[in-house]
C-alpha cells in the first residue's frame, strides 16, 4: 500500500493538477475524432447531391446546407485543436512538478 503522507502535499497537488489536465485532453482528442469523421462524411453528400439521377438538377439546397455544416464543423476543428494544443502545452508544464521527483 502506497502511504500518501511520505508525498509532499505539493506534489500530490501537482499530480492531482496533471492528471485534470491530461484527462481534458484526452476528451478533446475524442471529441476531435468525432469532428474529423463528421466533416470526411460531408463531402460524400455533397458529391451525391451534386450527381443526381436520371439528369435532373443538383439539389442545390442539400449542397449548401452540407457546405454550411461542413464550415461550422471546420470552426470547430479549429477551436478544438487550438484547445488541444493548449492542454498540451498545460500538461508538459505540469509534468516535472507532478512526476519529476518521486519520493
Amino acid at each position: 500500500m502506497l502511504d500518501l503522507t511520505t508525498i509532499p502535499e505539493d506534489t500530490i497537488i501537482a499530480r492531482g493538477q496533471y492528471a485534470t489536465v491530461r484527462s481534458a485532453h484526452e476528451d478533446a482528442k475524442k471529441q476531435l475524432s468525432i469532428l474529423c469523421g463528421q466533416f470526411a462524411n460531408i463531402a460524400p453528400g455533397v458529391l451525391r447531391a451534386m450527381q443526381p439521377a436520371e439528369d435532373e438538377a443538383p439539389d442545390m439546397r442539400t449542397v449548401n446546407e452540407l457546405l454550411a455544416t461542413g464550415a461550422a464543423t471546420l470552426s470547430k476543428i479549429e477551436a478544438c485543436i487550438d484547445d488541444i494544443e493548449k492542454l498540451s502545452m498545460q500538461r508538459a508544464a505540469l509534468k516535472h512538478a507532478a512526476w519529476g521527483k518521486r519520493p
